[in-house]
């Protein structure tokens, strides 16, 4: 596998070759290296002399490499998911070409789902290494000898609609507006019912061009009444079929509430949509 001179993502772990040999192999510009951190349990890497050591045959082989090191905590989805979209923000930005590669080897199991997920929702490039020589018993590396890389064949991963996203990201903010302007606690806004109202966010997706209403009604009503049609069918997957936002049964000044569901995918994509 012949890699561009880029930037890498990688995982520490009790791993040597595995992330020093594909990297020596094709030099980056630079590697974002991530070590663990457990938020749940308080627990700090136990491998964190394999990233030290690791890093240091890296800076005496490849002198220009930018090392960025992270603490992420492995068991935690969303939250490395969502560090990798900011990685891919901020290097689109300062080079929108930029190849961006990760290690999907080590970490944990959450960390190689996560990486996996992302690269196929923003373009990203992941590769598999193992060894010749497997021993987990070992006090040093547990994969030694011939090192192979490969990039594993997978499914396509159906990314949620870019619309539907800003829609999620749109009510967000019209509940965050709501509880702002009341000075309330952390806590007392936890505790408020989270809803914002429909006739709002009709209004909002029509002005911020999410929503096109392309009417020849000359009437105001008609037209408002088309408007809000159209967008109770655009809803209507977001709540029916993908359970993203729930809407309230009330006849008048009708709400609408993010899922737990929607509350993760807005979280997931925070920085790119």
């Amino acid at each position: 596998m012949i890699f561009s001179p880029q930037i890498h993502i990688v995982f520490n772990a009790k791993e040597t070759h595995r992330i020093t040999e594909p990297l020596l192999q094709n030099p980056p510009h630079k590697l974002y290296y991530f070590t663990a951190c457990i938020q749940k349990t308080k627990q700090k890497d136990p491998n964190l002399q394999f990233y030290h050591d690791n890093t240091q045959i890296l800076k005496n082989k490849i002198p220009t490499i930018q090392i960025i090191h992270k603490e992420i905590d492995y068991v935690d989805y969303i939250a490395v998911i969502q560090e990798i979209s900011k990685i891919v923000k901020i290097e689109r930005e300062e080079s929108p070409n930029a190849t961006i590669y990760i290690n999907i080897s080590t970490g944990s199991k959450i960390t190689s789902i996560a990486s996996i997920e992302a690269s196929k929702i923003w373009g990203l490039e992941y590769y598999y290494v193992y060894s010749s020589t497997y021993d987990p018993y070992d006090e040093g590396p547990v994969h030694k000898g011939d090192i192979y890389i490969e990039k594993p064949l997978t499914f396509p991963t159906q990314r949620p609609e870019k619309e539907h996203i800003q829609t999620l990201k749109l009510i967000d903010e019209m509940i965050q507006r709501r509880y702002a302007k009341k000075q309330l606690s952390k806590q007392e806004i936890q505790d408020a019912p989270q809803f914002a109202y429909l006739k709002d966010l009709v209004q909002k997706l029509q002005s911020s061009g999410i929503i096109d209403l392309e009417s020849k009604h000359k009437d105001i009503h008609k037209r408002k009444s088309a408007l809000y049609m159209k967008v109770k069918d655009f809803l209507r997957p977001l709540s029916k079929t993908l359970e993203y936002i729930e809407i309230s049964s009330d006849t008048r000044n009708k709400k609408v509430m993010l899922s737990e569901k929607g509350k993760k995918l807005i979280q997931i994509f925070h920085y790119l949509n």
